[in-house]
């Protein structure tokens, strides 16, 4: 599993008197970096005030931008709009190794929290985690895959992955087995997300090694 500083968020970057919130990563090849500045502009009307940034990535040399809400009554957590090209995993070689379900919803989820969607971001990441842990399970079980797919994520867990299930906690368990207003009343709500996301991790390295395994067995299986 990934460490909790090396995951995704958003960091100050101070520029020309302007403080900036920016991504701790570069969105065209995923790596942590400390981007080195361009230009800044400012759009503003009565309304509204839009912060741009156009940053390096000293790592891949391709530039992007980041914008910021620069009106004075937005939250720090507010201030980050959106990236240009948005944040994904294009560079992500575990990723990569996912369907397209997958992606396409766990890159959404990402994206939601990091405009501050963290209700729709939350349960995004639940369901991306069924989806990852019922592609495994057909993987690895071919001839139940009707069975997989209608199953809850409690039951995939228990039925298709019992070698793995003693690496969830009880605490993880509970969060994968309620409701919304479950969470709405629980003080921890915010932090379940992590305990899911670090979940996601693990079985994206599950899958990797799987999938690395499968290929290796087929190509022995073809040289006896």
């Amino acid at each position: 599993m990934q460490r909790n500083d090396k995951k995704l968020k958003k960091i100050h970057y101070d520029h020309e008197n302007q403080e900036y919130i920016i991504l701790n990563k570069c969105p065209h090849c995923n790596l942590e970096i400390h981007p080195s500045p361009e230009n800044t502009y400012l759009l503003e009307n009565n309304s509204f005030k839009l912060c741009v940034i156009s940053l390096t990535c000293p790592s891949c040399k391709k530039d992007y931008f980041i914008f910021n809400d620069g009106r004075n009554e937005a939250t720090t957590n507010e201030k980050y709009l959106v990236s240009i090209p948005k944040y994904g995993f294009s560079e992500s070689s575990l990723i990569n190794n996912t369907s397209k379900k997958f992606q396409n919803l766990y890159t959404q989820s990402t994206n939601c929290e990091l405009l501050g969607y963290y209700d729709l971001a939350f349960f995004g990441y639940i369901k991306s985690l069924e989806i990852l842990l019922k592609d495994i399970a057909i993987l690895e079980h071919p001839d139940s895959e009707d069975i997989i797919l209608f199953c809850n994520v409690i039951a995939c867990l228990e039925q298709f992955h019992s070698t793995n299930i003693h690496l969830f906690s009880k605490k993880l368990l509970e969060v994968l087995k309620n409701d919304y207003l479950h969470y709405q009343k629980n003080a921890d709500y915010y932090a379940n997300s992590e305990l899911v996301k670090d979940c996601i991790d693990y079985f994206l390295l599950y899958s990797e090694l799987l999938l690395k395994t499968l290929n290796l067995n087929q190509i022995k299986k073809a040289s006896d």
